[in-house]
């Protein structure tokens, strides 16, 4: 121990140092790159959960921060028959994806978000490229050129009732922060474990913590998706760094599938 902290504070007393600053930054992109090297989902690990995840042929798959579609056309390859329905909330970015998806068998677009109440919220819009920092929380991103809007959004418990959803299957939750108020509007679905697997992102807007004490309560275990496996996991004060990108939450019941993921797969 007093190895390390000898260690440590020379460091600290040589971070001015160009040394001892390259090293610092080598570190921690190091830690960065370990935690999350790619959105791709191809290779990050997601469209690998997916497959192995989710059972059937014809399942219900919901995809909340669709963006212009890409998870979903991820899912539609793997399950053609199954029925997604895709939720963007910045109308600008939902037309897109209408354009690119809309009229697909077992393909529902709807152009609002899903949060913790149902009502107009404000938003802050990119566009472009940048379309994807779009989303309810103040902006990470604030030079990025933005706008405030406003947009609709529901509780995923009214819409499933309107809608006649019974069971999802499998819940994508990217948000851009605000994925914790996406899944507490879910708080009778997941209650009653009639979804069946839940997959967010935790990358700012609120503590780890604060997704472990929601959906723990509710029979769901969580861990931390890489590329080749799943981390699941009691929580712990060192996985709050806000690197992201994606987690995984199963019903505690699915024990087979979850020591599956556990043991990882090759790439």
């Amino acid at each position: 121990m007093k190895i390390k902290e000898t260690i440590w504070f020379f460091i600290h007393h040589h971070r001015r140092n160009r040394v001892v600053a390259r090293f610092a930054r080598l570190c921690k992109n190091i830690h960065r790159a370990s935690e999350h090297p790619t959105y791709d989902i191809a290779r990050n690990g997601e469209s690998a959960v997916f497959a192995r995840v989710v059972e059937g042929s014809a399942p219900t798959l919901f995809d909340v921060g669709a963006n212009i579609g890409d998870w979903s056309v991820m899912a539609r390859e793997r399950f053609p028959k199954a029925t997604i329905h895709a939720f963007e909330l910045n109308p600008a970015t939902a037309t897109q994806l209408t354009a690119r998806l809309g009229g697909q068998p077992g393909m529902e677009i709807h152009a609002h978000g899903l949060g913790a109440t149902t009502g107009e919220v404000t938003f802050f819009a990119y566009s472009g490229e940048q379309s994807v920092l779009s989303g309810m929380r103040a902006p990470l991103h604030s030079s990025v050129p933005h706008r405030v809007e406003r947009s609709r959004i529901r509780t995923g418990d009214e819409f499933c009732k309107e809608r006649g959803v019974e069971r999802i299957d499998y819940l994508k939750v990217d948000a851009e922060g605000a994925d914790h108020e996406v899944l507490s509007g879910f708080g009778e679905m997941l209650s009653a474990q009639r979804v069946g697997a839940v997959q967010f992102e935790h990358e700012g807007g609120r503590f780890l913590r604060d997704y472990y004490d929601l959906l723990r309560p509710k029979g769901y275990v969580l861990g931390k998706l890489y590329a080749n496996y799943v981390d699941f996991r009691e929580h712990d004060i060192d996985q709050e760094h806000f690197l992201g990108p994606n987690y995984l939450a199963l019903p505690a019941a699915r024990k087979d599938l979850i020591q599956r993921l556990k043991a990882g797969w090759l790439v």
